[in-house]
């Protein structure tokens, strides 16, 4: 078995098992919804080719209608919407028509966008955590959109009581007559439509619109799928998984691949996680835990893949995964760690970060989601391979220890989910100037750019060049730390991607100790090597 071979084998299983456990809460998919979903795999059984965003834009200046899929539990799938949607051609007019909304809710809708009840109200009104329930927070930004550029938003979902693949098909019905009366009201505008991927095969949602408004307005919609598993499996065979974004599967059917399959089940398992948690899937009655995720055994799978992805097997015997509802974290931290870093923990915490505290061989988990577990796994194998014992509070003094212990972890988290995308310097500048003098992060904004122009002037050898900033919050130390962090563990990863550094090279990076007086030396030798490789990524503006 090739390394290549044994690399998909590997990501392969991950996605597998995270589905089963899915479908494990959810109950067993029925005949019906089967064969529902199986007309949906149809879709990626035909020939593709790789495309860009431009190729997309094109076809949706064609187009009357934009049907775009929604992975209900994923945020990246809520951010390639709005993405997509802020890239449309300008100056035509643009409806919204979106499943997470209710038809008879209309007027809700219309007093919510025109500011007329708050927010509260208006998701009390539309019972959003009984009829919808997926987090709220990732739907937010395409209303605020919408209100900021006065476009009409219109709910095209219907309920039911029973949910199976006789309701699936009659929303599809229902759905389809929506969209067709905002198409003949509203002939000179696009229809804009956020509906579940599966709804987007041709002989469902597509074919109910073709039927309102005729065979010939078939060549007027535009279907957007996104991460299809089919695709990525193949796309990795291929070694394009990493620079292909945008597939065409016919001339106005594309696909998006924003993140790798696994990441896309796992994020919906830790959902339907913390649903549970709330009582939501089961009674409170229930006492039976066997469906309890377990977060250690979660990341402690995550550092056996990095661990044998770099050929260095670390032991997952003394990790311990913590969440904000596990008491007996607080109870060993108190226990074995000064009153300092107490609260260096508490303030992590409240910042909503994830952490590993070699204290108490205990990893905090803050957010239930890929990317935090995945930094969590790394920051764990960091701690195994170099040795350090606590962590580092000591600021500005380990200012680059805390850069580094972020690089690592963003490095890590790329090798779980290698469509992670971080800041650049081009990001930071377009925030900072947008932020007025009292924003909260400024401050850190402005730390990263002197920080990242003082590195430049270090390695390029200007003697006795002093960092250009002084912060008077320390916390925003250790918010520059991430942003900096990141886009070297971005440039690193890209390097190792691309072979231009080594597994060794790696390896003998991971196990520099960080306690080491003269850390700084081998901080400023690490980021020689990595500012020497090529800059892989574009500002979040030219990102799809």
């Amino acid at each position: 078995m090739t390394d290549l071979e044994k690399w998909i084998r590997i990501r392969k299983d991950l996605y597998l098992q995270m589905q089963k456990q899915v479908h494990h809460r959810l109950g067993e998919n029925t005949p019906e919804l089967m064969r529902y979903h199986k007309v949906y795999d149809q879709e990626f059984s035909k020939k593709w080719q790789a495309a860009t965003k431009e190729d997309l834009w094109a076809q949706a200046a064609q187009s009357q209608v934009v049907l775009m899929g929604d992975f209900h539990a994923l945020h990246q799938s809520q951010k390639a919407q709005a993405r997509v949607l802020r890239g449309l051609p300008k100056g035509r007019k643009i409806i919204l028509a979106v499943e997470f909304f209710e038809a008879a809710d209309q007027e809700r809708i219309d007093k919510y966008l025109s500011g007329k009840i708050t927010e509260k109200e208006f998701l009390k009104g539309v019972q959003w955590q009984s009829r919808w329930g997926f987090p709220w927070e990732h739907y937010r930004p395409l209303l605020r959109w919408a209100q900021k550029n006065k476009i009409a938003v219109h709910g095209i979902n219907k309920s039911y009581k029973k949910r199976n693949a006789t309701t699936l098909k009659s929303r599809d019905v229902f759905a389809g007559k929506k969209i067709s009366e905002l198409v003949r009201a509203n002939p000179e505008a696009l229809v804009f439509v956020i509906y579940g991927d599966l709804h987007l095969a041709s002989s469902h949602i597509p074919e109910e619109i073709i039927k309102c408004l005729g065979r010939p307005f078939a060549k007027k919609i535009l279907r957007i799928f996104q991460n299809a598993e089919k695709i990525y499996f193949q796309l990795l065979k291929q070694e394009l998984e990493a620079t292909t974004d945008v597939v065409r599967l016919s001339q106005n059917t594309f696909c998006l691949m924003s993140v790798p399959p696994w990441v896309k089940w796992q994020n919906y398992l830790m959902y339907l996680e913390q649903t549970y948690d709330q009582g939501l899937y089961f009674d409170e009655d229930d006492d039976d835990d066997d469906d309890q995720l377990d977060y250690t055994d979660h990341v402690g799978r995550y550092v056996q893949i990095i661990s044998e992805e770099l050929g260095q097997p670390v032991s997952v015997a003394g990790l311990s995964v913590y969440t904000a509802r596990d008491s007996a974290f607080w109870v060993q931290v108190r226990e074995k760690c000064d009153a300092k870093t107490v609260k260096w923990v508490e303030a992590m915490i409240a910042d909503e970060v994830s952490f590993y505290l070699p204290e108490i061989q205990g990893a905090y988990l803050a957010r239930a989601s890929v990317n935090h577990a995945a930094s969590l796994a790394m920051q764990f194998v960091h701690a195994q391979l170099s040795g350090y014992k606590g962590m580092f509070t000591e600021l500005p003094k380990d200012f680059l220890r805390l850069i580094w212990i972020e690089a690592v972890s963003y490095f890590g988290s790329k090798i779980i989910n290698h469509k992670r995308k971080t800041d650049t310097i081009a990001d930071i500048k377009s925030s900072l100037s947008a932020k007025g003098p009292s924003d909260l992060g400024k401050e850190s904004l402005q730390l990263s750019l002197a920080q990242k122009m003082h590195e430049l002037m270090v390695i390029t050898g200007v003697p006795r060049h002093r960092l250009q900033a002084q912060p008077r919050k320390k916390w925003s130390y250790v918010m520059a730390s991430r942003l900096l962090g990141g886009m070297m563990g971005e440039r690193l990863y890209a390097g190792y991607h691309e072979n231009l550094v080594s597994t060794k090279n790696i390896l003998s990076f991971l196990k520099k100790p960080l306690s080491n007086e003269n850390f700084e030396v081998a901080y400023y030798g690490i980021l020689e090597v990595i500012e020497s490789l090529p800059a892989p990524f574009l500002s979040k503006k030219e990102k799809l």
